[in-house]
């Protein structure tokens, strides 16, 4: 792969659009040393799956230093994220309804493969120029029966266990024996609620509080 310019950086890792030596247009996340575990785990619950409203993973790569880098999809777009900003009321109904219904469809197929996402907001909502939206970021990605991780690793900005805005009581509790498919039910609530209203329904001056 060459890579030609990056494009964000996460939590979690860098993120750049690179080409490979066949032509084929690719986003490369070099994933962060330090914060590997977790995300590998994610990726490799995902990284067979197929549907029209995920964004694509095709390969996990180790470099010669030991790096990781994901290959994945390039969704030439924007993440709903920018979207709402310049919609502070909310978008219209019909097309908040539109984008809801299509990361359903891809959250429910994510669940009939035994996949909780538990990170489900606007900024992982990436949509193409066609208006079709996509969901991504498969970091915290877990098997339903999947041991969990321990409470030590979550964060005060919620990174390793999801996004205070967006999680769900069990997330900001820690409740490990609860988190499951109504954790990311929860998060879509959140996410169609701040579609329609152009506000996260729960918003603090800090993190403990909002959690």
């Amino acid at each position: 792969f060459t890579i030609k310019r990056g494009l964000g950086q996460g939590g979690f890792g860098e993120v750049y659009f690179a080409v490979s030596d066949g032509g084929k247009e690719v986003a490369l996340k070099l994933l962060l040393r330090g914060r590997t575990d977790i995300e590998l785990r994610g990726i490799s619950n995902c990284l067979n799956l197929k549907h029209p409203n995920l964004v694509h993973l095709y390969d996990l790569l180790t470099d010669e230093r030991g790096d990781h880098w994901l290959v994945m999809e390039y969704v030439q777009g924007e993440p709903l994220s920018s979207v709402l900003s310049r919609n502070p009321k909310g978008l219209p109904v019909a097309q908040a309804r539109d984008w809801f219904l299509q990361v359903a469809q891809a959250v429910g197929y994510l669940h009939d493969h035994a996949v909780i996402h538990r990170d489900i907001k606007p900024a992982n909502v990436l949509l193409m120029r066609d208006g079709t939206p996509k969901l991504t970021d498969f970091g915290l990605a877990k098997l339903a029966q999947e041991d969990q991780i321990g409470p030590a690793q979550l964060t005060l900005t919620g990174e390793t266990l999801g996004t205070p805005r967006y999680m769900s009581p069990e997330q900001a509790a820690c409740d490990l024996q609860r988190i499951g498919p109504a954790t990311d039910l929860y998060a879509l609530g959140t996410l169609l609620y701040e579609c329609l209203t152009g506000r996260a329904p729960f918003i603090s001056a800090s993190v403990l509080e909002t959690l």
